[in-house]
C-alpha cells in the first residue's frame, strides 16, 4: 500500500519520546512493504529559533529538527515539511510531495495534523488518530472546537476504553477503533544492568487546560504527579521526571523536590538517542497518568511504557482503568500483595513468530486500593497511597526484578503494573510489534 503519515515532530521544546512515537511506526510500516510518505505541517506561529525567539522558518529551529530526523531515520525523499501551507518547506518539495501522494490508500493523521486541502483531496482513506483521550472528545463535543472529524472516514485512539460503556466520554457521533503503540524492536536493543537503580519517566507537565463534563472536571498531569509527591520518601526509591513545559517556581514543582523526586529538563534529553539512552539508563518506569485519563476510565496506554517494555524495562504505571473485555484473555484472580514479584520471576514475553511480528505478553497487575474516592477528582485516600507505595516497595527490592531478566536474557521479561480501584487481578494483555 501507498501511505502517508501526518504528524508533528518539530514544535519547540522538542519531544523526543513524540519522535519515537511516528518514527516507530514509519520504520514499522515501510519494513512491512508499504510505501510510506511522512508530511509535517508548520503554522508560521511555531517558528522559533535556538533560543525561542520568533524567526522565519529559514532561520528556525523547527527546519533543523525536522531535518536531524528525516538524516536520522534515512527518509531522505519520502519527507516532506510543508510550511504556512506550501508557501516554504523543507525536504521533498510540495510538488513532488503531490504528485507522490496523490491516489494514496490511506492518510494516517495523528490529530488531524494534516490540513492541507490538496493533500487531504488527494488520497483515497482519510484515519483520524486520537492521541489525547478524553480531551479530544471534550474538545469536539462540549466545546465545539473543529478538529476537521468531517475529512476523515475513520477514526482511532489510544484510549482503549473511547466509545466504549466503560468510559462516560462522548464518542462524538463516530466509532472508535482502539490502538496500542507500535514498536521496531531493533531499534530498542534490550539492557540490563543491575546498577540502574532509579526509576524515570518522562512527561509534559501542564499541556492542556482542565475541561468540564457534566459537572466533573478532567485536567492534566501535575494534578497526579501531587497526589503521589511522597512516593519517593516513603518507598525510599530514586525517582526522576525528566519534564517538558514546567516552571520551577511552580508550588506544585517544589513540592516535588521537597519530597526526593529528582527533575529534570528535556533540554537534557534533546534527541532521539538521549531519549533511549535514559530508557536504556533506567531500572524502571514509574508512569504517573494525566488526571484526565484517570478520572475518565480512558483506558489509556502509553506510547512510552511501550519504549520502556521494548527496552526490557519494568514499568509500574498508574491504571487508567481496565481494558474493554476484548483485549483481555487469561484472567484470573489473585491476592494483591506479592503478586507482582511472582509474577516477575515465572513470566516470560511470547516468542518470536514467523511473519516477522512479535506479540509480547504485558501483564497488568490491578492492586486493591481504597473504594473511599472523590468520583470529581479521581484520588484515593490516605491507604490508597500507602498501598501503593507497598508495592513501590516491592517491586525494587532486590532479587525479585533480576531473576525475571536472567532468565529471559535475548529480551527481558516485558511487564506492566497498574495500580487501580478494581479488585486485584492479573490480566495477559497482547501488543503487536513490527520488526
Amino acid at each position: 500500500m501507498r501511505v502517508v503519515l501526518g504528524a508533528p515532530i518539530s514544535i519547540p521544546p522538542f519531544s523526543a519520546g513524540m519522535a519515537w512515537n511516528w518514527m516507530n511506526l514509519m520504520v514499522g510500516l515501510r519494513r512491512l512493504g508499504h510505501d510510506v510518505w511522512y508530511v509535517e505541517e508548520v503554522e508560521p506561529s511555531w517558528c522559533v529559533d535556538r533560543r525561542g525567539q520568533p524567526c522565519s522558518f529559514e532561520r528556525s529551529l523547527n527546519r533543523e529538527l525536522f531535518g536531524a530526523v528525516v538524516e536520522r531515520f534515512e527518509l531522505d525523499g519520502r519527507a516532506a515539511q510543508v510550511y504556512d501551507r506550501g508557501k516554504a518547506g523543507s525536504g521533498v518539495p510540495l510538488r513532488k510531495l503531490l504528485t507522490g501522494v496523490r491516489g494514496a490508500d490511506v492518510l494516517i493523521n495523528m490529530a488531524g495534523h494534516v490540513k492541507t486541502e490538496e493533500i487531504l483531496g488527494s488520497v483515497r482513506h482519510r484515519a483520524y488518530v486520537d492521541q489525547d483521550p478524553v480531551f479530544t472528545q471534550l474538545w469536539s463535543a462540549e466545546y465545539q472546537a473543529d478538529l476537521g472529524f468531517d475529512h476523515h472516514d475513520a477514526f482511532f485512539s489510544v484510549g482503549l476504553n473511547i466509545g466504549t460503556r466503560h468510559t462516560d466520554i462522548p464518542d462524538c457521533g463516530r466509532r472508535w477503533h482502539h490502538l496500542l503503540p507500535p514498536v521496531v524492536l531493533d531499534l530498542w536493543p534490550p539492557r540490563i544492568d543491575p546498577a540502574c537503580r532509579r526509576f524515570t519517566t518522562v512527561a509534559s507537565w501542564g499541556s492542556f487546560r482542565d475541561l468540564q463534563h457534566r459537572g466533573v472536571w478532567y485536567g492534566s498531569k501535575h494534578r497526579e504527579f501531587e497526589r503521589f509527591a511522597g512516593l519517593p520518601r516513603s518507598s525510599k526509591q530514586e525517582l526522576e521526571v525528566v519534564l517538558r513545559r514546567y516552571d520551577g517556581e511552580d508550588p506544585a514543582i517544589q513540592l516535588l523536590r521537597s519530597n526526593g523526586w529528582v527533575i529534570r529538563d528535556t533540554s537534557e534529553v534533546a534527541d532521539v538517542d538521549s531519549y533511549r539512552d535514559l530508557i536504556g539508563t533506567s531500572r524502571a518506569e514509574i508512569g504517573i497518568s494525566k488526571h484526565a485519563y484517570v478520572a475518565a476510565r480512558s483506558g489509556w496506554f502509553s506510547d512510552r511504557s511501550a519504549h520502556y517494555l521494548a527496552s526490557g524495562k519494568p514499568v509500574l504505571a498508574q491504571s487508567t482503568a481496565r481494558s474493554p473485555p476484548a483485549r483481555r484473555r487469561d484472567a484470573r484472580t489473585t491476592r494483591s500483595r506479592g503478586v507482582l514479584p511472582r509474577i516477575l520471576e515465572r513470566r516470560r514475553h511470547a516468542a518470536r513468530e514467523r511473519t516477522g511480528t512479535v506479540l509480547a505478553r504485558v501483564v497488568l497487575v490491578h492492586c486493591r486500593m481504597s473504594q473511599q474516592k472523590d468520583p470529581n477528582q479521581g484520588e484515593g485516600d490516605r491507604a490508597s497511597a500507602r498501598r501503593y507505595d507497598n508495592h513501590v516497595r516491592d517491586f525494587v527490592t532486590e532479587g525479585k526484578v533480576a531473576p525475571a531478566a536472567k532468565e529471559a536474557p535475548e529480551r527481558p521479561l516485558m511487564m506492566i503494573a497498574v495500580m487501580s480501584g478494581a479488585s486485584s487481578r492479573v490480566t495477559e494483555m497482547p501488543t503487536t510489534s513490527a520488526t
